[in-house]
């Protein structure tokens, strides 16, 4: 990567030097840049990397002393003493706390050099940085020392990413400056801590939170922010086990973007959201979804769907909607007014679903249906016997994709569009197809139909083999 960046540097220099704009003065073109340009390079690369270049000239031999970002993975010094001299050495030519960016990894497993590290960082937080990150690879089951309490007071922090560390309990948190956190896969000593960190952040407007299945140290989520415009959840995924209970709270109201990647939390309770809002929703409320009966909890459905019935935009996956179909066999959808724009992933059994999502969404603009079929699940006619209110007024739009040839959903679906949409601009239909023999068949079947709507362009493809 950085031979790539130096050449793109080398050519940029060089025609400019043809054109007349610079006149070379040394043996290499980048030794002509200004010392602030070629420190703003080096700020790109890993420290190790940026160490390096002081062997291509007597004009590079310091310049890494300047750059403003530390970029260190631990374990690529022999022992810590080794990193304390290399980074007092560094940090000595930062007295002025230009030093904006700290980021370092480690992987030790050893809790007294997590306890140097710590003290360490405490040290360089104190330098008044904007950006900060901690990768950790160690074991959860290692008994860890937590973030430093300075960390909560770094009053400078635009921008925070710890991945596997622990955040102790804090009394008091000052981060009037930041904008963006991300925390992955981190342990809180007590559910208060993630809650009142969030919180605490007046003009954070980016936040992402991974969690694993196997920590259940938060039970309940809460996310309360004025300022929050993006908030992604991802849970990692694993199959369906019974135990424990998660939740959660989303109060956002100038939330722009929510993404819920969340198998296992049983709750879902979004206030406030706003009308412009786009949300992309893949849930499972810790359940057996090919397991569902009448003694679901049907009621966590209804608080998610009204949550979300102001958004504008929703990307859906196909395990969130065969659960709202066991819903809808027992109480209607709330209705989405705002909503001009939706992407639904339907199992082939839960195609017949989508009249009843459409009558929800009576000023739907554009429809994008991306089709799956299980290999247990049962060829099952699909009937549609309604045609709800946008079709027949709002939606101009419509892409279907069928990844895997089946049993023709796929064009029942689009034969029922066609014919019903009556202000149709644009219809697509992308499918897989196992050989031309068929791929013919189906073309000379999909001829036949007929859109409704005179102003609508029809695109039928065959989706390329990968």
């Amino acid at each position: 990567m950085q031979i790539t960046c130096l050449d793109c540097f080398s050519q940029k220099r060089n025609q400019m030097s043809n054109q007349g704009a610079i006149k070379r003065s040394g043996g290499d073109g980048l030794s002509s840049f200004p010392d602030h340009l070629l420190s703003h390079m080096l700020s790109y690369l890993p420290t190790k990397t940026a160490v390096t270049t002081s062997t291509l000239s007597p004009t590079w031999i310091n310049l890494w002393h300047s750059t403003p970002v530390l970029d260190i993975e631990i374990d690529d010094f022999d022992d810590f003493d080794d990193l304390l001299s290399f980074t007092s050495r560094f940090l000595e030519f930062h007295k002025d706390s230009s030093l904006h960016k700290l980021k370092f990894s480690f992987e030790t497993e050893l809790r007294v050099s997590m306890c140097r590290i710590t003290a360490w960082l405490t040290d360089v937080v104190k330098r008044k940085i904007q950006h900060l990150e901690v990768m950790s690879g160690m074991d959860h089951k290692v008994d860890m020392a937590p973030m430093p309490i300075v960390l909560y007071l770094c009053e400078t922090l635009v921008s925070l990413r710890l991945h596997c560390v622990v955040l102790s309990y804090f009394q008091y948190v000052s981060l009037p400056n930041l904008k963006m956190m991300h925390l992955e896969e981190n342990i809180y000593m007590c559910e208060e801590t993630l809650e009142n960190l969030i919180s605490a952040c007046p003009v954070l407007e980016d936040l992402t939170l991974v969690r694993k299945r196997d920590y259940n140290d938060v039970e309940v989520l809460r996310v309360r922010s004025q300022s929050l415009k993006r908030f992604k959840l991802v849970v990692d995924r694993l199959d369906y086990i019974e135990g424990d209970v998660w939740k959660v709270i989303i109060d956002a109201p100038r939330l722009a973007y929510l993404r819920l990647a969340d198998p296992f939390s049983v709750s879902f309770v979004i206030s406030n959201l706003g009308s412009s809002a786009e949300v992309d929703i893949d849930v499972g409320f810790n359940v057996n979804i090919w397991k569902l009966d009448d003694s679901f909890e049907r009621s966590a459905v209804r608080k998610l769907l009204t949550g979300l019935s102001s958004v504008k935009d929703m990307a859906i996956s196909g395990t969130t909607l065969k659960i709202i179909s066991h819903y809808l066999k027992h109480e209607r959808m709330p209705q989405f007014q705002n909503m001009t724009w939706i992407q639904a992933e339907f199992y082939i059994s839960d195609l017949g679903m989508l009249p009843g999502v459409l009558e929800c969404c009576p000023n739907l603009i554009y429809l994008d249906v991306h089709i799956q079929k299980l290999y247990d699940e049962e060829n099952e006619e699909i009937i549609f016997s309604s045609v709800p209110r946008c079709l027949q007024t709002s939606l101009e739009a419509v892409e279907i994709v069928r990844y895997k040839h089946g049993d023709g959903a796929e064009r029942r679906l689009t034969k029922y569009l066609l014919e019903n949409s009556l202000v149709l601009k644009k219809f697509a239909l992308y499918f897989d197809c196992p050989n031309v023999e068929q791929e013919d068949i189906i073309y000379t079947e999909l001829e036949t139909f007929e859109a409704r709507s005179l102003a609508c362009e029809i695109e039928f493809r065959v989706l390329e083999k990968v």
